[in-house]
């Protein structure tokens, strides 16, 4: 199975569409790192089996390119050649929707349609094999070289075990115990609570307290029956103390109405005594009314003769006020036209600048002078605004003038500042052309951070050289202490062969000798990293003078091009104001600047005419008083005239008729009462000879009802007796009452507790057999897990040989024959075999030997995976190599690449991802796919053919 085409568009930072046909052979991927050197391949991932089970980087929010829109397509299209048939599998995403196909490349057929579905054809039909599976067989993720020496045991068997898959049946181990121990603690919980509790102390009570029902249930039944009796009893008695009980309430009913009898016969005498007492009283009555009459005749004269004389006193009242009012009215007139006199004469004293003033004083009448006063007066509004118009013009030309001098103030100013701020332009240009005139400081100080850059990566390289042959030294120093340590018949700790004739000695003698290289090769680094440092030291000092430099030049280019803005403002400013001043100038040229007493000759006019404005509407106002209350007293001169005919009011007289009347008047009203009262003489008469009929009927009720009561025959003291006998039955009675709810109420006590017992001990029971099943299922869960471990060590016992044998026939073919064979502990520790002892672990060999050996290892796994796929055919098509060299040094990265290029015959096509030169510049590679990144982030992949045969000649030459 070949990649024999790649396509992307708008996936992550390949935001233009990218198309790639890797050829068979190995091919390098090199780039900066994060420039998306390993998206090329998570896009294969996303195009196979979509965002499910990739985690975060795959998700739908993270496939298109950060810096576009959700609603711009992203596409991956992906061929593989499988030799008979080549299939095209594609997958976009566009707004948040993913739509997936698969296509036959000779027919053109679509396989299958839908993101589910092409994910699970590949995985059955194209691939053989799910996510996890791929990911082990095909890619090699990073440091994985180290995988197999540099990690813990454990570790190394637990990533073995997820690369195998055989982590999911530790994953359902894992979830094996989870169950158990959770049976084991319900059952632990549902044990320690039913331990608290003794079965058989359960059934005892309950059995006991069954007999107490039962005694208890025989005691309620005879408390029943004693019950029963003494309610007959008591039925009986209150059935005598009942009838007894019915004739005394008859006797008390009987002796109640003679009672009431009685008591109506007194209340009927008593009425009739008092209505003959009422009768004598109205004859006496009779008596004085015959006496009062006579003296209330003559009333009506007497009443019309005082209202005569009542309608005198009015007329003459009526006329007295009038007199008042007309007085008033003329003090009124007189005052007002006092008034009106004073305020002309305050308004003469003033003079008055209006024509026709001084005739209003040539009137004889006082009246006619103020009517002249009010006529002069009305000219007063014309002259006050006469005066305004003349005020408002002194004062705009004296504002105007004020303007001017004003405008001439701000000219003098501007053409002063504008002249300073035009000396400091100068200044400033002079100052500027002599800073900037010494070249571009600018480019100076770019090219020195360039240069000190440089320096910076050229003292970093050389320092890293001088350490790694430093820890080269060190490691040579190690080997050669203990050869040393040993003797010369003594063999090689890598090989364990003996040495032969002097080859301990040169041995020996050669690792001194490259020692020694090492450690002056890597003084001469540090030297040369101290003289780039003293070196970065000055350029670093130049290019901070460079720098304050630039910085002193822009500042004086922002205050220069500030000055320039502002001499501009400044001279248009100072244009305007010389405008503004001209204008005024020329409309000011024939108008005298008004003087201070102008003004107050002008200001006391506009004074004096709005006090006459005022003073005419007061004058009016007064004679219309004037004038008005004149006309009203005359008026009430006439009235008073009128009025003073008729008899005159004698108030001797009113007062004798006014008491006549009341004596009169009170006779009349005794006299009313007494006939009001005589008029009752037939009602109270007829009221007698009912209450004397009434008094003999309640005689005759009582006879009667006298009669009864003897013939009932009621006996008290037999009453009380059978009341008290009914009384103690009652009490027995309740006493049977409450003996039988005594026992009701053990009786369900103990129905209680019979049924609280049997439920404790149904829930004891169902508590211990939950405790039982509990247990039964956590010792059958244990039982499982100990199967499954049994598995995993089987299955474990059977893959690992078979490991076992592919990493041999790899390592014979990489090493040609040197080591024949390789083995895995039960962590999946390397051992090697060299074919003439025993295995030794893989620390015990030379870097270059290990990092061969993890490799064999790493592709084991790898095609082991892929022939137990699900229809796996056992081969790797391709195999995706990422930065596996990262941690290598320079010879271990040439051991590791010379194992490769045996490798490209066991693969279709060996994919490298690195950022280390040597391994970019490698004769192994076939093509080169540069992946570089632009300043806005987004990557191109430019790819570079290589010449085979070059290639192979440079290979052979140990690049």
């Amino acid at each position: 199975m070949i990649l024999s085409g790649l396509h992307l568009e708008n996936f992550k930072q390949f935001r233009e569409a990218v198309d790639l046909a890797p050829p068979e052979g190995a091919v390098g991927v090199v780039g900066a790192n994060g420039s998306g050197k390993t998206t090329l391949f998570e896009a294969i991932l996303w195009a196979f089996f979509g965002s499910r089970g990739g985690g975060a980087r795959f998700s739908n929010d993270s496939i298109p390119w950060s810096g576009g829109s959700t609603s711009d397509r992203t596409l991956v299209e992906v061929t593989l050649d499988l030799g008979t048939s080549s299939y095209t599998v594609s997958r976009s995403l566009k707004s948040g929707k993913v739509q997936a196909a698969v296509h036959d490349r000779s027919t053109g057929r679509e396989m299958a349609g839908g993101t589910s579905e092409v994910s699970g054809w590949v995985q059955r039909h194209l691939l053989a094999m799910d996510r996890t599976a791929f990911e082990a067989t095909f890619f090699a993720r990073q440091k994985e070289l180290a995988f197999f020496s540099g990690v813990e045991g454990v570790s190394r068997r637990r990533e073995v075990a997820r690369l195998l898959s055989l982590n999911q049946i530790e994953a359902a181990q894992k979830l094996l115990r989870s169950d158990r121990n959770s049976l084991r603690a319900e059952a632990n919980a549902l044990e320690s609570l039913v331990s608290g509790t003794d079965g058989e102390r359960l059934e005892a009570d309950l059995e006991a307290a069954r007999k107490r029902f039962a005694s208890l249930e025989a005691e309620e039944k005879r408390a029943a029956g004693e019950l029963d009796r003494r309610a007959a009893e008591l039925s009986k008695a209150r059935e005598e103390a009942g009838r007894l009980e019915g004739l005394y309430r008859e006797h008390n009913r009987l002796n109640g109405e003679l009672g009431r009898a009685d008591a109506g016969r007194e209340r009927a005498e008593e009425r009739a005594a008092e209505l003959r007492l009422q009768l004598d009283s109205i004859a006496e009555d009779e008596k004085v009314a015959e006496e009062i009459r006579p003296k209330t005749l003559g009333l009506g004269d007497l009443i019309r003769e005082i209202e005569l004389l009542e309608a005198a006193r009015r007329r003459e009242e009526r006329i007295s006020d009038i007199k008042k009012e007309r007085t008033r009215l003329l003090t009124e007139a007189h005052r007002n036209e006092k008034r009106a006199f004073e305020l002309i004469e305050e308004l003469d004293g003033e003079g008055v600048p209006l024509s026709g003033w001084d005739s209003v004083f040539e009137h004889e009448e006082d009246a006619d002078q103020i009517r002249a006063a009010c006529k002069v007066l009305e000219s007063a509004v014309e002259a006050r605004r006469e005066a305004e118009r003349r005020l408002s013009r002194l004062t705009e030309s004296v504002r105007r003038h004020g303007e001017l001098d004003r405008s001439e103030e701000r000219l003098a100013a501007l053409r002063r500042e504008l002249e300073a701020a035009r000396e400091e332009l100068g200044r400033l240009e002079a100052e500027f052309l002599s800073r900037s005139g010494e070249g571009r400081p600018e480019s100076r100080a770019e090219a020195l951070r360039r240069e000190l850059l440089a320096l910076g990566r050229r003292s970093a390289q050389r320092a890293g050289l001088a350490e790694a042959e430093e820890r080269e030294a060190a490691k040579l120093a190690r080997a050669r202490r203990m050869i040393e340590e040993s003797d010369e018949h003594a063999r090689c700790p890598t090989c364990q062969r003996g040495y032969e004739r002097d080859e301990h000695a040169e041995v020996i003698e050669s690792l001194r000798a490259q020692e020694m290289r090492l450690l002056e090769d890597a003084a001469a680094s540090r030297h040369e990293v101290e003289r780039l440092e003293r070196e970065s030291d000055d350029l670093a000092r130049d290019l901070e003078a460079t720098e304050r430099l630039v910085a002193e030049i822009a500042d004086l280019r922002e205050r220069r091009t500030a000055q320039k803005a502002r001499c501009e403002g400044l001279l248009q400013s100072f244009e305007e104001a010389e405008r503004e001043a001209e204008a005024l100038r020329r409309e000011l040229a024939d108008a005298p600047r008004p003087t201070d007493r102008d003004l107050a000759a002008a200001e006391r006019r506009l004074s004096l005419t709005g006090m006459l404005c005022e003073a005419g509407p007061r004058l009016a106002g007064l004679l219309l008083a004037y004038e008005g209350a004149s006309e009203a007293a005359e008026e009430k001169a006439k009235e008073a005239e009128s009025l003073s005919g008729g008899e005159p009011y004698d108030g001797e007289r009113h007062r004798s008729l006014e008491e006549r009347r009341s004596e009169v008047q009170a006779l009349a009203g005794r006299l009313e009462a007494l006939e009001a009262r005589i008029s009752r003489r037939g009602e109270i008469e007829d009221r007698l000879h009912e209450s004397v009929a009434a008094r003999e009927d309640c005689k005759r009720e009582a006879t009667s009802l006298r009669k009864e009561v003897e013939a009932l025959g009621f006996d008290e003291e037999a009453y009380v007796r059978a009341r008290e006998a009914a009384t103690r039955a009652e009490q027995l009675r309740d006493e049977a009452r409450e003996a039988r709810e005594s026992a009701g109420r053990g009786l369900r006590e103990a129905q209680g507790e019979v049924e609280a017992l049997e439920k404790e001990l149904a829930r004891y029971r169902a508590q211990r057999e939950a405790a039982d099943e509990k247990a039964r299922e956590a010792e059958s869960l244990g039982s499982m897990d100990g199967l499954f471990s049994e598995f995993h060590s089987e299955l474990t016992a059977r893959i690992r040989p078979r490991l076992e044998a592919e990493a041999s026939e790899l390592v014979r073919d990489l090493t040609d024959g040197r080591y024949t064979r390789l083995e895995f502990d039960e962590n999946y520790g390397v051992r090697l075999y060299d074919g003439l002892s025993d295995a030794y672990d893989i620390s015990r060999f030379s870097g270059g030997e290990a990092d061969v050996a993890s490799l064999c290892a790493r592709i084991a796994l790898s095609k082991f995976v892929a022939g137990h796929s699900a229809g796996g055919a056992g081969t790797l098509g391709f195999v995706v190599l990422d930065e596996v060299f990262g941690a290598l040094d320079a010879g271990r990265r040439r051991n590791v690449l010379l194992a490769l290029d045996r490798l490209k015959r066991m693969f279709g096509q060996i994919f490298i991802i690195s950022h280390v030169s040597d391994v970019q510049e490698s004769g192994l590679l076939d093509e080169t796919w540069f992946v570089e990144e632009n300043e806005e982030g987004q990557s191109t992949v430019r790819v570079v053919a290589h010449d085979a045969a070059l290639s192979a000649g440079a290979l052979g030459a140990g690049v």
